[in-house]
């Protein structure tokens, strides 16, 4: 958890938010995602020699030193243990980024089947997720990939999954960019999730299961029987 995002702010809203540099004028506008899964690109925002830059990396980290070509990566993180698991910890020390997502899925068990929720700030906005991210040279070259991290959930989101994002505050975003692990550190203790009440959700079509699926439709509420 999460396992599908949703990312449709422009980067002019991306820029003001995280204090990033302007646009080129040749940057292309992404397109808007409402189902992006593990394997697909995302946007993050990283330090780079010094300075804020918005990058599109492969979701699912592959760690540096990984020697299978099949790795499809690690799609989430436990912050409680990404300091010390061999996969993570060395992004963790030295590669931190945020993750924007104007929302995720969540999938609520059900009798027949797991019905689907679309989760988000109340009235809309951004979650900066903590994530970290790694370089692996495989076969076809180069290979930028991020992970997200998680954490016990709030009440809200527990109903569906156990796990949540950290969602990190913009108070706190130079502290979790900056290359000192120690400042980094203090963004996850303590640990305290996205406060329930300031998110809502509700249920969505099933299609979102399928990872083709990817329209505004996605979005809309459904209603389901009790």
């Amino acid at each position: 958890m999460p396992a599908r995002i949703v990312i449709t702010s422009p980067v002019a809203e991306l820029i003001a938010r995280f204090e990033l540099p302007a646009a080129r004028p040749t940057e292309d506008q992404p397109q808007a995602r409402y189902n992006v899964a593990p394997t697909q690109t995302v946007p993050v925002i990283r330090v780079t020699n010094g300075a804020r830059e918005l990058a599109h990396l492969r979701w699912g980290l592959i760690p540096h030193w990984n020697s299978d070509p099949a790795h499809e990566g690690f799609v989430n993180a436990r912050a409680e243990t990404v300091a010390l698991k061999p996969s993570f910890r060395d992004a963790y020390r030295a590669r931190r980024c945020l993750v924007p997502a104007n929302g995720f899925y969540g999938w609520k068990p059900g009798p027949r089947r797991k019905q689907p929720y679309y989760f988000r700030p109340v009235g809309g906005g951004l979650f900066a997720c903590a994530g970290i991210w790694d370089r692996w040279v495989g076969p076809n070259g180069l290979v930028e990939s991020v992970s997200v991290l998680t954490m016990p959930a709030n009440e809200l989101v527990a109903a569906m999954d156990p796990r949540m994002p950290v969602v990190v505050g913009a108070n706190r975003f130079s502290d979790w960019l900056d290359p000192d692990e120690a400042r980094a550190a203090g963004v996850l203790e303590p640990l305290e999730p996205y406060p329930a009440e300031r998110m809502e959700c509700w249920p969505v079509s099933t299609r979102v299961n399928s990872p083709a699926e990817d329209d505004a439709g996605l979005l809309v509420p459904i209603s389901v029987p009790f």
